[in-house]
């Protein structure tokens, strides 16, 4: 397995945490009734959930990242 190999493999296991971390947020609104009168538009993510939403936006870098560089070096 080559360098390639590797990145594709990093890859794939960024992309398990990414999803692992979308499935373990959870439903934060409810819908489109949120989006037409919603209370809990305007809420501020603490704890756990900031974490988590932090997460996402790191998982979904470095796997755009690694992707870009597999083909990059292909």
């Amino acid at each position: 397995m080559g360098f390639t190999g590797y990145l594709m493999l990093a890859a794939d296991i960024v992309a398990i945490a990414l999803i692992g971390v979308v499935i373990i947020q959870g439903q934060s609104s409810s819908g489109l009734g949120s989006v037409f009168g919603g209370t809990d538009i305007y809420r501020t993510r603490r704890g756990i959930e900031k974490t988590l939403y932090n997460a996402t936006f790191l998982l979904a870098g470095v796997f755009a990242l690694l992707s870009l560089f597999a083909v990059m070096f292909e």
